[in-house]
């Protein structure tokens, strides 16, 4: 096991026994829905905020972003950008940060939110792409951070990655 995902699940073991005044994690969702305390990831190119959301679709458990326009979380797979009207907010009242990484690199610290159907770790990341900061999903195998916009998923080199 990485020391990453040991990091990842020493940090869930602790913040279940936390109490509510410092919290992280995942709050179910639906309908382009967004509880408070969710973390703001990135913005739309007009200023619009994006948040950091997670799905299931096709076996597995994708990062993806959310608005209240979107009706459901947008998510990249399989080339494309998906709408899942059904899922959970990643929201936190305690200290979270972006760090920069590249050429699919993931952070010591990095927040797993996810996997793909075959059990592989999926962590939060953000892009720049055309004017705006997009959340999306992460593995070493990608090379770069995977984000929906347009309909496609596109590939970004240079990102951030969400680290607690």
């Amino acid at each position: 096991m990485s020391s990453v995902i040991k990091r990842a699940a020493v940090s869930f073991v602790v913040c279940v026994g936390m109490s509510s005044a410092a919290f992280a994690g995942w709050t179910s969702s639906s309908g382009g829905n967004v509880p408070e305390q969710s973390v703001v990831a990135g913005s739309e190119s007009d200023g619009a905020p994006l948040f950091v959301c997670r799905a299931n679709y096709y076996g597995g458990v994708h990062p993806g972003k959310v608005r209240k326009a979107f009706g459901g979380c947008n998510i990249g797979w399989g080339g494309g950008e998906h709408k899942v009207s059904q899922y959970e907010v990643y929201t936190s009242t305690q200290s979270y940060g972006w760090v920069s990484a590249s050429g699919g690199s993931i952070p010591a610290g990095a927040v797993i939110a996810g996997k793909e159907s075959n059990g592989d770790p999926l962590f939060v990341c953000r892009a720049k792409y055309n004017g705006g900061t997009h959340p999306g999903k992460i593995r070493n195998a990608f090379g770069g951070c995977n984000i929906g916009w347009g309909g496609e998923e596109h590939k970004v080199i240079s990102y951030e990655v969400l680290t607690e």
